[in-house]
C-alpha cells in the first residue's frame, strides 16, 4: 500500500515514537504489562493501530473485521485522511453494505478529487454499488409484493402467512443484548389473527370481561398466559379448530410483513409510526378499537402498540445463541413467557419488531397486555 499523505506520515512517525516511549517507560517502571492498554494511548496512536489492524484484515479478506476497526477509529474524534474513507468504503462494499459504502466513497472523492490515488477504483465501486443498491431495492419490492399477494384473510378473521426464511433479531443494531445474535430462521406456513383478540370475542367464549378499558372492539387485556390457554381450549372445543398462540419466531416474521427488513411493523420511518398504531404519543392513556390504524404489508393490524401480545415461548435472554434454524419453539422451560409488540404506553424503542420482553405466565394485572391467535394449516 502506498504511503499516506505527508501530514499523516508525520503524524504516524510522531505517534510511533510516542508508542515506543510508552513501552520503554512501562519496562523501566516495572509495570505488570509490557504494553500499555490501548485505551490509555493518545487518540493519534490508537488511530495508527486501528488503521494497521484494518489494513491487515483487508489483506486477509476479513472485511467485517476491517469495518469494525475503521468504525472504532472513527469514534476517536481525530481528523481522518482521504485514504481512510476510501479503505473504509471499500470494506463496506465488500460486506454488501452498499448504501454506507457509497457515503464513505463519496467523502473520499470529495476530499481528493481526480488527483486521488484511488480515484478510478472509487468511481468504479460507486457505480457498482449504485447498481447493486437498485437491484437490492427491486428484489425487496418484489418480495414485499409477493408477500402481500400470498396473504389472504379467512372467514374466522385469520390471515394466511406463507412461511420462509429470514434473519431474526436486531438487524438494525438498535436493540438490547437479548436480540442478538441475528440468526437465520425458517418457519412453515401458518395463520395469524388479523387483529388482537377483542373483549367481545373473549366474553363470547368465557362469559366475562377482565379488561380495565371496557370496549367491545378493543383488545382484551389483563389476561394472563394461563388464562389464555383456558380460553383457547374452550374456543377449540367450541369451533373444532386448532387455535394457539404464535411462537416468537412466527410473531416477528409476521410483524415484519413476512420477514422483510422493517424496524416497526409496516414501516422503517419513525415519523410514520403513528399511522400504524396507538402508542405513547397517540393513545391518550388507554387502548383503542382494533383495526383503527393502517395494517402492515400483509394485512395485520396493531402488530405494535395497543397491547403487548403473549407468545407461546418461554423467555430466555440468551436463547438466540442456541436457537434452531427451523421452526424454533423457544426454551423447554423457564420462568417468564415472551411478550411482543409494545402497548399503548410504549415509546418508539419498545415498538420495534425485534424488541423482546416477558412476564410471568400467571400475571394478569396489566392493562397493557393481550394477545392474538395463531393456528397451523
Amino acid at each position: 500500500m502506498q504511503t499516506l499523505r505527508t501530514g499523516y506520515i508525520r503524524q504516524i512517525i510522531i505517534s510511533s515514537i510516542f508508542s515506543l516511549a510508552l513501552i520503554v517507560t512501562a519496562l523501566v517502571a516495572g509495570m505488570p504489562g509490557v504494553f500499555a492498554q490501548e485505551k490509555d494511548l493518545a487518540p493519534e496512536v490508537q488511530l495508527d493501530l486501528l488503521v494497521n489492524s484494518a489494513t491487515k484484515s483487508m489483506k486477509a479478506g476479513r472485511w467485517e473485521d476491517a469495518v469494525q476497526s475503521f468504525e472504532e477509529a472513527m469514534k476517536l474524534g481525530v481528523s481522518l485522511p482521504g485514504e481512510f474513507h476510501f479503505l473504509y468504503g471499500k470494506s463496506l462494499y465488500k460486506t454488501g453494505s452498499y448504501e454506507y459504502a457509497l457515503s464513505s466513497l463519496t467523502i473520499y472523492l470529495t476530499l481528493v478529487g481526480r488527483e486521488g490515488e484511488y480515484y478510478e477504483d472509487a468511481i468504479t465501486m460507486v457505480v457498482d454499488a449504485e447498481n447493486k443498491k437498485k437491484e437490492e431495492t427491486r428484489r425487496t419490492s418484489e418480495s414485499k409484493q409477493q408477500k402481500i399477494e400470498a396473504a389472504s384473510e379467512t372467514e374466522d378473521g385469520m390471515v394466511y402467512i406463507k412461511g420462509g426464511c429470514f434473519d431474526m433479531g436486531d438487524i438494525f443494531d438498535t436493540g438490547a443484548s437479548d436480540e442478538k445474535p441475528v440468526h437465520t430462521v425458517c418457519i412453515g406456513d401458518f395463520y395469524l389473527g388479523k387483529t388482537e383478540v377483542t373483549q367481545k370475542q373473549w366474553k363470547d367464549v368465557t362469559g366475562s370481561n377482565p379488561s380495565k378499558f371496557k370496549c367491545e372492539d378493543c383488545p382484551v387485556e389483563r389476561v394472563s398466559w394461563i388464562n389464555i390457554q383456558d380460553f383457547i381450549k374452550k374456543l377449540n372445543e367450541k369451533t373444532g379448530m386448532n387455535y394457539r398462540l404464535p411462537t416468537e419466531a412466527e410473531w416477528e416474521y409476521a410483524a415484519r410483513s413476512g420477514g422483510l427488513k422493517e424496524q416497526w411493523a409496516g414501516t422503517n420511518d419513525e415519523e410514520k409510526i403513528g399511522e400504524y398504531t396507538w402508542y405513547g404519543y397517540t393513545a391518550k392513556g388507554h387502548t383503542h378499537s382494533v383495526a383503527g390504524k393502517t395494517p402492515n404489508a400483509i394485512g395485520l393490524y396493531d402488530m405494535m402498540g395497543n397491547v403487548w401480545e403473549w407468545c407461546s415461548d418461554w423467555y430466555d435472554k440468551e436463547y438466540y445463541e442456541i436457537s434452531p434454524s427451523k421452526d424454533p419453539q423457544g426454551p423447554s422451560e423457564g420462568h417468564n413467557r415472551v411478550i411482543r409488540g409494545g402497548g399503548w404506553r410504549s415509546r418508539d424503542k419498545g415498538l420495534r419488531t425485534t424488541d423482546r420482553n416477558s412476564f410471568l405466565p400467571t400475571s394478569k394485572k396489566f392493562s397493557t397486555t393481550g394477545f392474538r391467535l395463531a393456528r397451523s394449516p
